[in-house]
């Protein structure tokens, strides 16, 4: 942080995966497919192969299908996506302290954030983090991530405080392209 430099946040836009139609019909279909074990990565079923694993890498059925697209619609129909400028942080700052607290859910209980990922001030490039890394080195840098079961009327809370949130919009081709999306069941699945 530099010294005469205020921390702050600014909520660049909040998005809705569902709100075209068309594209999350697309992105839903898409990622799919990606769960589809023919479509896996060449190094991905050798590694399945060599586990002796390949009768795995078999299309997923009807039902599978129908299952995965259950399970995006239960993550995605409610969901948004939030893009956050970061200018300034000090060690206060995780991205992981975004949440929304819904009054009238149980207490303790609250939407945290999900998929962080960092952007470059100007919002066109990811930046990569690691687990020595955990945030951009830079003193200006965006952070996109998701909210669960979004209520567009509560404010976003942070470790800088509350912050009113603008209307909801289409998510943008950019953040399709930019920011990826993977639901809690499919994280838990992949560790199994």
């Amino acid at each position: 942080m530099t010294a005469d430099k205020a921390p702050s946040l600014t909520i660049l836009g909040v998005y809705s995966f569902s709100a075209d139609k068309a594209a999350y019909a697309r992105f839903i279909r898409e990622l799919i497919d990606s769960y589809d074990p023919p479509n896996f990565s060449e190094e991905l079923k050798d590694i399945l192969l060599s586990g002796g694993r390949g009768d795995e890498i078999v299309p997923l059925t009807a039902e599978e299908q129908q299952y995965w697209e259950d399970e995006l619609h239960f993550y995605m129909d409610d969901a948004a996506v939030l893009e956050v400028l970061v200018e300034n942080p000090d060690t206060r700052f995780n991205p992981r302290d975004f949440a929304q607290i819904d009054p009238s859910n149980p207490t303790g209980h609250l939407e945290m954030a999900w998929n962080e990922m960092f952007l470059t001030a100007d919002g066109e490039t990811e930046i990569e983090t690691d687990y020595r890394q955990k945030l951009p080195a830079a003193s200006q840098y965006r952070v996109v991530f998701v909210i669960h079961r979004w209520e567009p009327s509560l404010p976003l809370r942070s470790n800088y405080g509350e912050h009113q949130a603008p209307p909801v919009q289409p998510l943008s081709e950019r953040l399709w392209r930019l920011a990826s999306y993977d639901p809690p069941e499919a994280s838990a699945r992949a560790i199994q």
